[in-house]
Formats: C-alpha cells, structure tokens, sequence
C-alpha cells in the first residue's frame, strides 16, 4: 500500500500525539512516587523530644532498633520486640515464648557495649541511674533512663511507655486484658481466703531474712496489687511506701509473719526448715508457708506479676485443698 503525502502527515500527526501523551503520563506519575519516598523517610526520621532525668532528649517519634537493659517485657506488651536485651531477662520464664529474635547483648553488670553498637539502635532504654551508664550509652543512640522504681504499679508504667513509644491504644488493651486475668485470680480466692488472713513476702538466708513491700519483686506486686491481699500490720507500716525491703534478724520475724509466707530461697536453701523461732510461726506450723524459687519470682514486670498472680492463687487454693484433707 502507497501512501498519499496526505495521509503520511495525518499518520505523523498521529504518532506524535501518542508519544507527547505518553511522555505526559510517565512524568506524571513521579511526583507521586517521589512523594511517597518522601513521606516514608519523613515518618522513619521523625523525632519528638522528651523530658527525662538527663534534660530534654530528642528520639524517633517511630523507634524501629530498640535497646534495652530492663525494660524488655514492657515492650513486648505492646507489641514491640527489641533488637537487643540482657541475658538475665532473655530467661524471664513468663516470657520465653515471646523473645525469639532478640539478641542478647550481655548480662546485668556485663553489657557488651561492642554487641548494642553492632545492632545500630535508634533508641535505648535503661534502668540504671549511674551517669557513667547513660554517658557510655548516649554516645551510641537516644537514650531514655527510667530509674527502676519510677512506677507505682503496672497500669502506670504501660501507660507511660504507651505514650513514650506511640503505643496508646495498645496499651489500653493489654491492661484491659490484664484486669480480667487478675480479677479471675482474685475470684479463684473467694472461700478460700478468710477476713483477718495476712501474707508476708520475705527471703531466708542463713543468718537473716529479708521482708518486701508491694513494688519491689519477689512476688510483692502479684501478692498485694494483684490479688490485693493483706499485708501484716508492720508491714503495712513499714515497708508499703518509700522503703520497700528490710533485713530482720531472726528474733522478731513473728512481728513481720502473716498468716500466710511467700518464701523466696536460692536452690541451696530449698526446702527450706529454719530454726525453732521459725517453726513456731503460725504460717509454719499450719502449713500455709510457700517457697518461690528466686530465678521465676525476682522478676517484676507487667507480664510476669500477672503470670505469678495467676500461679499464687492457685498455690493458695490447692494448699487449702490439701490441708483440709489431712485433717
């Protein structure tokens, strides 16, 4: 087929109109896709500042590297894993099943500071109020300290490090989820424990014993926030505000000896007898004493108070059950 020199301009004309719309799309299209990139980059590198004990800091408003020393399970109650954490609450044992991943970076008194500045973190969270800590880990990333104490109890800690980490709602809906498991603990308790029944948290050594407060470990948050169960009065005077532990000699433990012991020993003290002032407690000779090994009860934070609530409510009740039995 020939082509008159007037359909070879219409033909021109044509072709010309197709490439300069082409050209049109593809260019539109980039300003879309540059803002895009953009936008990604602005979140990833978007940063607030916070007071903390060391002044104001700025971090990323969308932490995505996340070293801790401490606070671990915190994080992994709101859904955040950590790239790096500390041996000693890598082995918590009511969060084994969640820390898959995360790299130990040493242990308590033994961070490696090579292994947190090979894992590149934007952010680092401690515990420890030592000015030499928060110097050789700022000179890394960001860091936040939040002495150990800070918090009165779990539903004031989640919330601060919801708000900390952008982690709002999340944090609502774990405590709400924690207010059942605990009120179900509670209820497990109804008949079993009676009006006047007092629990005392403590740890035996062989010359000494050592009595806990409501936020300091061994149990104590599970024991008194948790199950909301009461403490001796000396206790309850002396140990449920500022001051949360104290060493007593064995002379006056029946001033501090509920009704009820929750006894922290090390394996060498397992099954623990004491002397003949011990075995004369009430707690003691009515069998209501009950040794926590230190390795699953030293842990105190959100998601191990509410797993050591849940096995001491059924401590409780199966020791009762029990007794009963044998009389």
């Amino acid at each position: 087929m020939i082509l008159t020199k007037k359909m070879w301009m219409v033909t021109m004309l044509f072709l010309s109109v197709i490439v300069f719309l082409s050209a049109c799309g593809g260019r539109g299209n980039q300003p879309d896709e540059k803002q895009n990139q953009a936008s990604g980059e602005s979140k990833s590198a978007a940063t607030k500042t916070v007071k903390t004990i060391h002044g104001d800091i700025k971090i990323p408003v969308h932490p995505q590297r996340i070293v801790v020393d401490m606070y671990q399970n915190d994080l992994l109650a709101l859904g955040i894993k950590p790239v790096g954490s500390v041996k000693y609450y890598l082995d918590n044992p009511f969060s084994k099943d969640l820390v898959q991943g995360i790299e130990s970076i040493g242990d308590r008194g033994s961070v490696s500071i090579e292994k947190v500045l090979a894992l590149q973190p934007d952010m680092i969270l401690i515990g420890s109020k030592d000015t030499s800590e928060y110097e050789k880990y700022s000179k890394i990333a960001p860091t936040i300290v939040i002495p150990y104490g800070t918090y009165k109890n779990v539903h004031e800690e989640l919330t601060a490090f919801g708000e900390l980490l952008g982690k709002e709602q999340e944090a609502k809906t774990w405590l709400a989820q924690y207010d059942q498991r605990l009120q179900a603990a509670r209820d497990k308790l109804k008949g079993t424990v009676q009006a006047g029944d007092t629990f005392t948290v403590m740890e035996a050594t062989e010359k000494e014993y050592y009595v806990y407060g409501d936020n300091f470990g061994r149990g104590g948050q599970a024991v008194y926030r948790g199950l909301n169960l009461t403490p001796p009065p000396q206790v309850q005077k002396e140990l449920l505000g500022e001051t949360q532990w104290k060493s007593i000699s064995k002379e006056v433990i029946n001033q501090y000896a509920g009704s009820y012991i929750f006894l922290t020993v090390n394996k060498d003290l397992s099954g623990y007898e004491g002397d003949s002032i011990w075995k004369s407690l009430s707690a003691v000779r009515n069998g209501k004493v009950f040794e926590l090994q230190e390795d699953r009860y030293w842990y105190f934070d959100p998601i191990a108070i509410a797993g050591q609530a849940e096995e001491l409510a059924d401590m409780i009740v199966q020791r009762n059950k029990e007794n009963v039995s044998q009389k």
